[in-house]
């Protein structure tokens, strides 16, 4: 029989940052250049997973709503 190292991937996500532009896909450009772009992990987490890349490869925006004051 043979042996198989078996890898499990997950897709998570961070918050770049809140940005005001005329329109989504310009918000998305404005993150995409952000110094607030990158990822790591603690170096106890970095014994368990590994990042392929410390950039975002695939942005997602949505609209921030104003609070309804009381």
């Amino acid at each position: 029989m043979k042996t198989y190292r078996v890898y499990g991937i997950w897709t998570g996500s961070k918050l770049i940052g809140e940005f005001t532009a005329a329109t989504e896909d310009e918000a998305i450009d404005m993150a995409c250049n952000s110094h607030e772009n990158h990822a790591s992990l603690c170096h106890q987490c970095s014994k368990e997973v590994e990042l392929d890349d410390y950039s975002a490869q695939q942005f997602q925006a949505e609209e921030v709503e104003e609070e309804t004051k009381c």
